[in-house]
């Protein structure tokens, strides 16, 4: 059993979190979620500093996990940790962001490891599907307290939309009297202003004194009514923000990125034999493989092919980095935008940066904080192909679905490596599976490169040639300028006996 009848936890004299009523009679699976830095982690450590005010069970925590082995992935030390730290013999388990860098299957054996074990488990995660197959009930961290719902996150998810929509009627019914009692108000006063009085002598008489007494009356029993009504204040709902669509529309449909039966080495290794990917413009795919199999080398393969192409491409992955650290977050993102101020701002509230944060320095702000940043500054960029390696990994729940419908409704080209299951699901059209070195599309391959397609590749090449010449002229650049001249023509007699 545990349980909190009271807790109160402050950092600098301010309240971060409060919790209390909350209990645990029988072995069950607690999901907790909420904001980074909402304070999950801070009651882990308090739980497990102060056991004797909320159990007589013995508490084990398994914190969260970070890379110690350069030889091992992110995932490979995760599920090591975990495999030594498991114990069937605690009656509590705390257990925070259990599931970061795992992929699938390994997620899936931590889920079967977890039901073996029966005791009672608080599990901080963002991993909507881990969420909903382990958690019996959810305790969300909302506006510094703890409040519990029955459930997986899915049942979570349908209360709270629940809720919204109660209180968006009730707000609109609220607004609705509000203006008619007020209306009726201002009627009433008009009356009365004018009862006392004959229109066409303008003479008072005591009929109308007494008239213009009772409407004032029914004016202070409505104004009554209007002090007493229950006010509602209007439900926040994110603002919607629009992408900008001219750079992607001059790609039309085109096939943008093509591997085709190419080998993609690691250290000199092949990871993948013969691999053959194609993207079209707007196009959004994911990628997927277990931890290991080359999923990061296959998105760096296609982004060293392409990096000096015509492509505008936005590269995110954990180790980049991309910002300045003596600058505020505003002004590293504005450096690179095409949007305003107000339309980052807005991307930025989405993801959990309001108001004055904004304006925090770059070397203040936390490492989950330092990757929302670097996610909107791509994404408000001016690109056309975005390419992700994990990008969710270190946010919050909340942060990953604001995320996510962002990048539904960015009109980039979209190549996604994520062990979100359900962010893949939502975001992406079609999966290549990296499976024994092989590279394996849910979809049929595209033939060879037509006329058109040869074409657009052969310009991108001549455009890189001529930008590369203006800065630095050489005799070499200067042949293979003249030999992809010669091959476009080539093409275009091609296209041209084609068509005729």
């Amino acid at each position: 059993m545990l349980e909190i009848n009271y807790v109160k936890l402050e950092i600098n004299g301010e309240t971060l979190l409060k919790a209390e009523n909350l209990k645990i009679h029988e072995n069950k699976t607690i999901g907790l979620i909420g904001r980074n830095g909402s304070g999950k982690t801070t009651l882990f450590n308090h739980i497990l500093r102060n056991p004797d005010h909320f159990t007589d069970e013995t508490i084990q925590l398994i914190p969260q996990i970070k890379d110690s082995d350069l030889e091992k992935s992110g995932g490979e030390t995760t599920q090591l940790y975990l495999n030594q730290t498991l114990n069937h013999d605690v009656g509590i388990m705390l257990l925070d962001e259990p599931t970061t860098h795992l992929d699938e299957q390994n997620s899936e054996a931590l889920v079967k490891k977890l039901q073996l074990i029966n005791n009672i488990k608080i599990i901080a995660s963002h991993d909507r599907e881990f969420l909903n197959r382990t958690a019996d009930e959810i305790w969300a961290v909302e506006d510094k307290e703890i409040k519990a719902y029955p459930g997986n996150y899915d049942k979570y998810k349908a209360l709270k939309e629940q809720q919204l929509e109660r209180a968006e009627e009730e707000y609109k019914q609220y607004r609705n009297k509000k203006a008619q009692l007020e209306n009726a108000i201002a009627g009433k006063k008009k009356q009365a202003h004018q009862a006392n009085r004959v229109l066409d002598n303008k003479i008072e008489t005591p009929y109308y004194n007494k008239k213009q007494k009772n409407l004032h009356q029914v004016a202070k029993g409505m104004q009554s009514r209007l002090d007493q009504l229950e006010k509602k204040e209007k439900p926040r709902t994110e603002k919607e923000v629009r992408f900008h669509t001219q750079s992607m529309e001059s790609l039309g449909n085109k096939t943008i990125i093509r591997i085709e039966h190419e080998n993609i080495k690691r250290s000199g290794r092949d990871i993948i034999k013969e691999g053959s990917l194609f993207v079209k413009a707007g196009e959004k795919i994911a990628i997927t493989g277990r931890n290991g199999s080359g999923k990061t080398t296959l998105l760096n393969h296609i982004h060293e092919k392409y990096k000096d192409s015509t492509l505008k491409i936005g590269y995110f992955y954990q180790q980049l980095e991309l910002l300045v650290d003596d600058k505020s977050i505003l002004e590293n993102i504005m450096e690179t935008s095409i949007y305003d101020e107000t339309t980052v701002r807005t991307v930025l509230a989405r993801l959990g940066i309001r108001r004055e944060a904004v304006h925090k320095k770059i070397h203040v702000i936390s490492g989950g904080e330092r990757v929302k940043v670097q996610l909107v500054k791509i994404l408000m960029s001016d690109i056309q192909v975005l390419m992700l390696d994990e990008p969710t990994n270190f946010l919050d729940i909340h942060s990953v679905e604001a995320f996510e419908n962002m990048l539904i409704d960015h009109p980039a080209t979209i190549i996604l490596v994520s062990h979100d299951k359900v962010l893949r699901d939502n975001v992406t059209e079609t999966v290549y599976t990296i499976e024994d070195g092989s590279l394996i599309s849910d979809q049929t391959a595209e033939p060879v490169d037509s006329v058109e397609e040869q074409l657009m590749l052969i310009e991108n090449k001549i455009s890189d040639v001529l930008g590369r010449l203006s800065l630095e002229p050489s005799e070499e650049l200067d042949q293979e300028f003249n030999r992809l001249i010669k091959e476009k023509r080539v093409l275009k007699d091609k296209e041209d006996e084609r068509r005729q």
